[in-house]
This record gives C-alpha cells, sequence and structure tokens, in this order.
C-alpha cells in the first residue's frame, strides 16, 4: 500500500508539471516576460498534496478565454464618500509599503462608519445583471471585500459586513442568483489584506488571521451557488504569506473547475491561471491567459456623476486587447443607493450595440497570427482571420508582411468601400475607401488552414530609441519629465505594462512639443501614441508629426485626438535624424508613451 501511494503521488506531480509545461513561454523572443524558473522552484517546495489544485486546465479555461469581455464593480458602503476604495481612507495600510506615509483621504474612522448609514434602495442584481448582458459582457466580478475590510456578504467572521448595515441583507447572494438566471458567469473579488481587521495588523507571520479569517472567508464566498471562481488581490505579497495552495484548495475542493488569477503571490511568479495588467494595454502574449482590468470611469468605486470613456477609446482597448491575446474586465463603480449612474450605463450598452454588430471579430478568438502594432490588431478563430485596423495611414494603403497562406476570400465587416487585398512577395497590401461613421475598418480574411498553424508574425520593425535623446517645450515637474518618455521606466506583465511615469508641460506652456533626435538619419515606419494613465476622453484637439528634411521642419501627419492608443503608420517610411511632436488645442495634456518603429 505505501509503494501505491508513492507511485500515484509521483503520477500526480508527474501531472501538475505537464499541466504547467502548457504556460510555459516560447522561446523565440515573441513573449520576453515570463519569469517561470521561480515558480517551478517554489512548486517543488510545496506539500506534493496540494500540486492538483495548482492550476485549471485549459478546458476549465475555455469558457473564459472565449469570454474576453467582463464587468468589474467596486461597490462598499464606503461609496458614500465618493473616494477611492479603500485608498481613499486616511489611515493604516498594515504591511504595505506605503503605511505610515498616508496624508490624505477620508479619515478612517470616518471611512469605516459609512456602513452604518449604507441602506442601498435601489440595488437590483437582476438590473445589473441585465445591463452587463447588454454591454456584451460575459462574465462579472465583483468585490465581496476590498483592502479595508468590509464584506459585502453574510459572513460569520466578523461584524464588520453588510448585514449590520440599515440594508441588513445580503446583496451577493441576489447576484448568484441573477447571474444564474441570466447565464452570466460569476467571480468574487477578494483582497486577502484586510487593514481594519486587529488579527492582520498584527506582526507577521500571519497564521491566526490566516486561520480564522481567511480560509474561512473563502469557505463561505465558494459556498454561492454558481461561482466560477476567486479574483485575488494580495497586493504583490509572496505565497508564503496566504499560504496559496491551501487557498486554492479550499476553492477547488468545491468547484474543481474554478479559476484564479494570479495575485495570491508574487508577481513575477505568474501564479494562478492568467495574468492580469493593470489600467493598461497587455502585450501580446499568446501562451499564457491575461486579463486586463481598467475602469470605464477614472476610479474603481463611485466617484460621483464621472463621465465615462467614449466609446471609442472602450472599443479600442477591447479590440486591442483582444488582438493581444487578452480579455478586457471594465470597472464600474454603482451609486451608494444601488442604481448604476446613467451614463456609465448608456455606454456600456453602446458597446453592447458594437459588438453585436462586430463581436465575431473579438469573441472566441485568439490574438495574431498578426503581433499588433500602431497599425492596428489581428485576431482569429480557426480559418477566419480578423484585421482591426485602428491606426492612422499616412498614405493610401497598409502594408503588413506577406501571410504565408492562401486566401480564400476577403470582405470587409464594417462599411468601407472599395476594399482591396493582395497577398503577395511584396506583403498584403490593404486599401479601402475611407468611412467617417465607422470607427475603423475590419477586414475578415478566410484562409486555406486553421490560423493556429500560422507562428506569430512580427508587424513593426525594432523600437529606436538606443541612440536617441529626447527634448521639450517644458516639463511640469522633475516627476512629469520629458525624460520618462524613454525607455527605463518600471514594466511588468503582471501588475500593468503601462509606463508609470509619464510627462505633461509647464502651464504656461501654450504650443507644447516633444523632439526626439539621433546622431545619424532613421527610418520612421510607425509610431505610436497614448495619453494618460486611464480611459477617458482625448485631452488633444489637434496634433502635428513633423520630421527634420533639409534644415526644417516638415509636417508628415496632422491628427485629432490621441486618447489611450493611437497609431501612426506611414505607406512611405520618413526618413530623418528628428520627429517632432507638437500639441495642439489641449488641456491637461499628459502623454504617457510614445513608440517610434522602423521598418
Amino acid at each position: 500500500m505505501k509503494h501505491f501511494k508513492i507511485a500515484l503521488l509521483s503520477i500526480i506531480i508527474l501531472s501538475v508539471k505537464g499541466l504547467y509545461a502548457q504556460h510555459k513561454p516560447h522561446t523565440d523572443g515573441i513573449e520576453p516576460y515570463y519569469q517561470t524558473e521561480q515558480l517551478k522552484d517554489y512548486l517543488e517546495t510545496i506539500d506534493p498534496a496540494y500540486l492538483p489544485y495548482m492550476f485549471a486546465s485549459d478546458e476549465d479555461m475555455q469558457w473564459w478565454k472565449d469570454a474576453k469581455f467582463g464587468i468589474f464593480v467596486h461597490w462598499a458602503p464606503s461609496a458614500i464618500t465618493e473616494a477611492a476604495l479603500s485608498w481613499g481612507r486616511h489611515g493604516r495600510r498594515p504591511h504595505h509599503s506605503s503605511d505610515g506615509k498616508v496624508t490624505k483621504g477620508v479619515p478612517e474612522q470616518e471611512y469605516n462608519d459609512t456602513y452604518k448609514t449604507f441602506d442601498p434602495v435601489k440595488f437590483n442584481a437582476e438590473e445589473w445583471v441585465k445591463i452587463w448582458k447588454e454591454a456584451g459582457a460575459k462574465y462579472f466580478v465583483f468585490t465581496a471585500k476590498h483592502h479595508y475590510g468590509f464584506c459585502m456578504w453574510d459572513t460569520k467572521t466578523t461584524d464588520f459586513n453588510i448585514m449590520n448595515t440599515p440594508y441588513g441583507k445580503d446583496v451577493m447572494k441576489d447576484i448568484a442568483v441573477a447571474c444564474e438566471k441570466h447565464d452570466m458567469r460569476l467571480m468574487w473579488y477578494y483582497s486577502q489584506p484586510d487593514w481594519t481587521h486587529p488579527l492582520y495588523r498584527k506582526d507577521l507571520p500571519h497564521t491566526e488571521y490566516n486561520e480564522q479569517i481567511l480560509y474561512p472567508q473563502i469557505a463561505e464566498l465558494m459556498s454561492y451557488p454558481g461561482i466560477d471562481g476567486i479574483w485575488f488581490d494580495g497586493l504583490g505579497l509572496p505565497p508564503s504569506r496566504w499560504n496559496s495552495p491551501k487557498l486554492l484548495k479550499i476553492i477547488r475542493e468545491v468547484n474543481p473547475k474554478a479559476i484564479v488569477n494570479h495575485r495570491h503571490g508574487t508577481p513575477q511568479w505568474h501564479m494562478g491561471d492568467f495574468d492580469g495588467p493593470e489600467r493598461g494595454i497587455g502585450r501580446f502574449q499568446v501562451n499564457r491567459p491575461w486579463e486586463t482590468c481598467d475602469v470605464l470611469a477614472g476610479a474603481w468605486a463611485y466617484n460621483g456623476e464621472s463621465e465615462p470613456a467614449p466609446l471609442s477609446e472602450v472599443v479600442r482597448a477591447l479590440t486591442k486587447i483582444a488582438g493581444n491575446g487578452g480579455n478586457l474586465l471594465l470597472g464600474t463603480g454603482p451609486r451608494p443607493d444601488g442604481s448604476v449612474v446613467d451614463k456609465h450605463a448608456t455606454r456600456l450598452i453602446e458597446t453592447g450595440e458594437y459588438l453585436k454588430k462586430y463581436g465575431e471579430s473579438i469573441y472566441a478568438t485568439q490574438g495574431g497570427p498578426y503581433i499588433s502594432g500602431p497599425w492596428g490588431s489581428a485576431t482569429y478563430r480557426d480559418n477566419k482571420v480578423f484585421l482591426h485596423l485602428m491606426g492612422h495611414q499616412q498614405g493610401d494603403e497598409l502594408i503588413l508582411p506577406q501571410l504565408p497562406v492562401n486566401i480564400i476570400s476577403y470582405k470587409a465587416l464594417t462599411q468601407h468601400k472599395d476594399l482591396k487585398v493582395n497577398n503577395s512577395n511584396d506583403g498584403m497590401i490593404i486599401s479601402y475607401e475611407a468611412n467617417d461613421n465607422e470607427l475603423f475598418p475590419i477586414v475578415e480574411l478566410t484562409i486555406d488552414c486553421d490560423a493556429s498553424k500560422i507562428h506569430p508574425i512580427k508587424t513593426a520593425g525594432k523600437l529606436i530609441f538606443s541612440e536617441a535623446s529626447v527634448w521639450s517645450s517644458s516639463d511640469k515637474s522633475d516627476v512629469f519629465k520629458v525624460e520618462n518618455l524613454l525607455p527605463g521606466a518600471s514594466v511588468d506583465f503582471s501588475e500593468g505594462i503601462r509606463i508609470k511615469k509619464s510627462w505633461r508641460p509647464g502651464n504656461n506652456d501654450k504650443q507644447p512639443y516633444i523632439t526626439y533626435s539621433w546622431n545619424s538619419e532613421q527610418t520612421v515606419q510607425q509610431i505610436s501614441l497614448k495619453e494618460g494613465r486611464r480611459l477617458k476622453k482625448s485631452d488633444v484637439g489637434e496634433f502635428e508629426i513633423q520630421s527634420w528634411d533639409n534644415a526644417k521642419w516638415v509636417t508628415v501627419f496632422e491628427g485629432k485626438d490621441i486618447g489611450s492608443f493611437c497609431g501612426v503608420y506611414f505607406s512611405e517610411p520618413v526618413n530623418t535624424s528628428k520627429i517632432r511632436l507638437i500639441f495642439k488645442n489641449q488641456k491637461e495634456l499628459e502623454i504617457n508613451k510614445i513608440l517610434i518603429y522602423t521598418e
């Protein structure tokens, strides 16, 4: 019997390592974001009995990968304050790097006491889910508990919960019932840290807190019917802090098909079943699932009647993310009374209307076979390839590398006439008639094989920053200096691909500009620009790109808004030693990223 148990355990270990191998990266340089050896080493240190619970299978992940679009709701009694959830509280943040350094926000006791008046009389879970369905979302992630510790369910572990508000009802029970009724997948967001609970405020290790609070709460959350997984938020703390294998065992003993994100461990280890860039479009990664979480209207909870991002921004973000191989989890914060902000609901429903027309190029697709670039992005399903031409063309044609298969047929899904696609040794040459009534063209190609057989194709040359110098008309401060737009800012795929530093011009700069300069002439083919660090309406009315030609500046492109994704493609590459970007009719300008590519 002893030998049988050893043999069985060996089979389990090999099976889990095989499952893990499915998520190993390619080695061809397409996805250089992995540090998997750390996770591999960690798996060898844990109790082997936990190994079967560590990962979801590819089969279990398929519904999530097909979904592409989910809704993220941050809601708690603190919505009354209109401050950021947890982060807007002026108080303790135990075991976080900012603890003791918080200088502003709603005073801790006042913030915590909002539960005493919380009475969301307009909360209707079914109305919420109907809006999410109209938006085209396929799954819903709801904040069961955020960092400040308030529990939105009938927990037996603490009195700091929804049952002790004037409302006095378990909103999560209603959410679970509504999701089941309307065929909406459901996951609970759960913060392992609890900045209010006295057990969490104790010195490490957290054994007492884990046993009395953390593990029982996860078990309670998994007791709701139809729960598809847990969306952890451990603030980057290592798995030893929570004994993460035990957390996963609690979850998967209830639902063996449950999925979890990566935030129950060190971000760079890529634990869990999918990565999660925050407030930024993740790079092309098709060998491991990932999801960008972002917000529709500026904050991770209700912050007044804030303006939502334009439809164009939402659609471009979703499309670029799908083309890079990920999902979009889009956040909104209902009012304190439980109702959804009207203009947020309108924008979500508009997104759904767009997806009714063009969702076939998003849902159940994979990113590729073309790797995205300033020109746009590609998705595919079986033998259908969808080209989303989001970039601005400076010229009559877009030329992509040749697709190494035969194209049986092609058509424009959008209302773009006179489409022509020529796939030859000279590349794939695409031309069409402009249509201002469409956000951008979508071209469907039918090819003679399954597109998954095509190795991802690069569509942009190398970044030409290594020899570049940069200067600007002015800098807002040392924090927002133009050097932030050169390589070197901290970037990590797991917690956010966005460059966290940006440039702002001085308050009195009426005609701000940025200039890149090289010691020798460069060939510029594509340029990508990004404003700010969140989805929002562009603060740029017009912009101009100039090149230095024969000792004078020559305009090579004129555009309007920039937003979170703006790409420019030059059919005829620009040969120059300097590029200048001029921003006109702007307000509160913040440039977060500029990428310049050669051929």
